[in-house]
Formats: structure tokens, sequence, C-alpha cells
């Protein structure tokens, strides 16, 4: 028995490394590793204690450099002063050249020798030969210049108020072939510069009505009215399916056209298409002719 012995005898718990650090020891001890391994613990773990203390040391010298005398922190040899000069913003300088004008007056007119005194000068370059002309006076200042010269050969300009009218004219040829029972057969006839809203083959009777022309300006479009039966020809109907209202007449390709109860029957040709120049505007009458009316 062990008398130095005092106590009852503790056994150690068993302790297990596990095997993954113990792979990792083993290779870092054959590689010569452990040295760097212990290097990098005590870093890290050292690292926050001296920013600690480092981040302590400049807040107190920061905080003695805002006490610190401006003297003492910017020398004065590099101080720089401006001169204030108030007398560069005083408008009576600026202004001083100019004089004060009558929004309400006439600064400008065309005529000259009204200014009262003024003097005239004429522009430096060319000897005058400018055709600009500056008059100055203590009031105003006047400026002249000669009109454009115009080109040779160029119209005349149109008169204040004087308006051109340009329109669309056809000629026609119309031949009856039946002018209904109990009447004579009358001759073919062509019709010059007819303009819009003319009736054809007459006012009396309105089988077509011509109202413009197409975008191509190739053909005129007739308006075809209720009372036509019959249609006979290669115009192109531009509206209506069973009874058509609009048709295009091309030059040299006539239209046979029945109109009225008693089928008066007409051939209808067109034969140019031209643009008009005129003074008043030039639209067909509508309605029946005056001997018609009288009658």
């Amino acid at each position: 028995m062990n008398m130095l012995k005092k106590g009852p005898d503790l056994k150690m718990p068993d302790i297990k490394v596990p095997d993954f650090l113990l792979d990792i020891y083993y290779d870092l001890r054959e590689r010569h590793l452990l040295p760097l391994v212990a290097i990098l613990i005590v870093a890290l773990v050292a690292v926050p204690f001296l920013l600690g203390g480092g981040s302590s040391e400049a807040e107190s010298e920061e905080a003695e450099s805002a006490i610190a005398t401006p003297s003492s922190v910017i020398p004065s040899s590099k101080l720089v002063v401006a001169k204030s000069a108030p007398g560069l913003r005083d408008y009576r300088r600026r202004l001083g050249e100019d004089h004060a004008k009558d929004p309400f007056v006439q600064q400008y007119t065309a005529g000259g020798g009204e200014g009262g005194g003024g003097s005239t000068t004429e522009a430096a370059a060319g000897g005058g030969e400018s055709g600009v002309t500056v008059e100055s006076s203590e009031t105003h200042t006047e400026t002249t210049e000669p009109a454009p010269p115009t080109e040779e050969g160029s119209d005349e300009p149109p008169e204040e108020g004087h308006l051109k009218y340009y329109s669309w004219a056809i000629d026609v040829r119309v031949t009856p072939v039946s002018s209904g029972k109990g009447k004579d057969k009358p001759q073919a006839s062509v019709r010059h510069d007819l303009p819009d809203m003319t009736m054809l083959p007459s006012r009396d009777v309105p089988a077509l009505t011509f109202i413009g022309v197409t975008k191509d300006t190739k053909k005129a479009v007739m308006l075809v009215s209720d009372k036509v039966t019959g249609l006979f020809g290669d115009a192109v109907c531009i509206v209506g399916s069973e009874a058509c209202q609009l048709i295009a007449l091309e030059p040299e390709i006539p239209e046979t056209v029945v109109y009225g109860a008693d089928s008066r029957t007409y051939r209808i040709e067109l034969v140019k298409l031209r643009l008009l120049k005129t003074d008043e505007l030039n639209v067909a009458p509508l309605g029946k002719s005056k001997s018609k009316q009288d009658g």
C-alpha cells in the first residue's frame, strides 16, 4: 500500500481523436507545415487586438489635430486673399453707354429724315456700295436694306388679294343612240373644257355627273344617276355591286348609258383630261337648264 496516496484513484477518460484530424496532423508533419499553421493561428488571435489598439491611437491623433489652432495646421504663407471689387457689378458702369427707350414708341421705321439732328453713315466695306445705311440719333437706330433683285424672265408676283384657281376639266364626245320615241336622232357633238359637276349628256338628262379624277389623274370619275337602267362598256365600276354608283372613264374608251323609263341611250366617250388655271372657281351649274325651267 502506497502511503503517499491520500485519495481515491482517478481514471482519465478515454478521449479518441477523430481520424480525419489525425490524418491532417500527420500530413502537415510530413510536409513540415506545422510551424506555419502555428504562426497563422497566433496571427488570427493577435490581429484583432493590434487593430483595436491602432484605431484608438488614430482617433486620439485626429482629436488632437481638430483641437489644434488654424495657424499651426495651415501656414500663413499659403493663404490667398481675394480683393472684393463691387464696381464690376455696378449696372451704372455696365450700362452707362446705353439710353433708356420707351417701349410704346416706334423705334425702327422704314422712312428717313425724321430723326432730327441725327447723322447718317454708310457701310465702310465696298465704299458704300452695299446698299445698307445706318441712321443714328439720340433715340433710335434705323436700318434700311434694298429689296433683293428679281431674276430675269421670272413671273411678276401676283397682286395682293388676287387668287388663281386650279381645277380639272374634260373634253367629252356625246353620241345619241336613241333619244326616245317620237324624237329625231340628234348628231354627235364634242364638248370642251367641262368643269366639275358637269352633267352628261346634258343638264336635262343627267345620266352621268363629272365629279373629279382618279389618283393617277388618268381617269375621270363619274357619278351615275339612279335613273340609269343600263351601263355597257369597259369603264371600271368604283362603287356599287348590284347597281353601279361611281364609274371611272378612260380616254378613247366609250361607255353606253341607258337613261329613264323611255330607255334613252347615249354613248359617252372621254376625249381628254386637263388641268385649268382660272381667275374664278370653275364649277358647272346644277339643275335643269333655264329654257326647261321657263317652259
